[in-house]
């Protein structure tokens, strides 16, 4: 596969169709994610700087040079005008320099401005790993960005539940020490839906996986996990899984973040099913008057 830093950010694998996006209309058949939704005008920048890009080499290939070089200088201020494209392109160039410390520095830039405008750190089809949960320590966690959500999409239940062992996982502490005051900011970061690595099941930690937290009857099953426990795999290495092939296509890699998938039609049909069905949850536990209640003192908000 082509060694490159890894996918541009882009919003094109997030939604159907240019229109529907910021749209007040209803007509449009295409599913758009609230994440996508959010970030229409990054988008539209893009667009822009494609469409430029586009012309450019028309204008080049008809040996028409006094138009390619006007479009060139508006392709590099329409580019220097993007919060995220400068930034992961010094990034870029620092890694095919092999200069990785001065490339971790405009890392943790870029992931500071994307923190800034609220988008989260990995993208859809990133390789990820646990942080507390991997080789070194005995366990191993691995997987493919699905989904993405900005803040916590699950019930109450599953949020105490889960965000008592993963913040138990990240201070060594065990989960029944967890001070449920600290989960209404840890809901408030990005979540994000993996398709888990299934090339060992045995090393699989059960309560991260369908056994438990997760409720799935059956495995493999995605898991469900936040930001913070997370960062990147880098190692050159497969996903097994068998929906892989359904989900995902061919790869790009980078010594930098690693491997990046790219997503096929049918995980934005999965996306959407899962949508839908998190609404319908959602109205059932409004029903049962479990949002908005109140937790050992604490105003517990989904």
């Amino acid at each position: 596969m082509k060694s490159v830093i890894g996918h541009r950010f882009s919003l094109d694998m997030w939604y159907g169709d240019d229109e529907g996006i910021g749209s007040k209309s209803k007509s449009t058949s295409y599913w758009v994610s609230p994440w996508a939704e959010a970030h229409h005008k990054l988008r539209k920048q893009e667009i822009e700087i494609e469409q430029c890009e586009f012309q450019l080499q028309h204008a080049v290939d008809n040996e028409d040079f006094e138009e390619a070089e006007g479009l060139r200088e508006r392709v590099d201020r329409l580019k220097s005008q993007h919060p995220i494209i400068p930034r992961e392109e010094r990034l870029e160039e620092a890694v095919k320099e092999e200069n990785f410390a001065m490339a971790a520095i405009f890392q943790r830039d870029l992931d500071q401005i994307k923190e800034g405008l609220g988008l989260p750190r990995y993208g859809l089809g990133q390789v990820v790993t646990h942080k507390y949960r991997n080789a070194t320590n005995g366990g191993g966690l691995r997987g493919i960005v699905m989904n993405v959500e900005l803040t916590c999409g699950k019930s109450r239940d599953w949020a105490l539940e889960a965000g008592c062992l993963e913040r138990g996982l990240a201070l060594g502490i065990p989960p029944d020490e967890c001070l449920v005051e600290s989960l209404n900011d840890w809901v408030k970061q990005p979540f994000y839906t993996l398709l888990p690595d299934m090339s060992d099941v045995k090393k699989m930690p059960p309560e991260l996986s369908a056994f438990s937290v997760n409720r799935f009857e059956k495995i493999p099953a995605p898991i469900y996990l936040p930001e913070d426990a997370l960062t990147f795999y880098v190692k050159d290495e497969p996903i097994e899984h068998s929906q892989l092939g359904e989900h995902f296509g061919e790869y790009e890699y980078s010594q930098h973040r690693g491997r990046i998938y790219k997503a096929t039609p049918k995980l934005r049909l999965w996306q959407r099913q899962q949508a839908e069905e998190e609404l319908e949850r959602a109205a059932s536990r409004r029903k049962k008057g479990k949002i908005g209640t109140k937790v050992d003192g604490m105003n517990f908000i989904f």
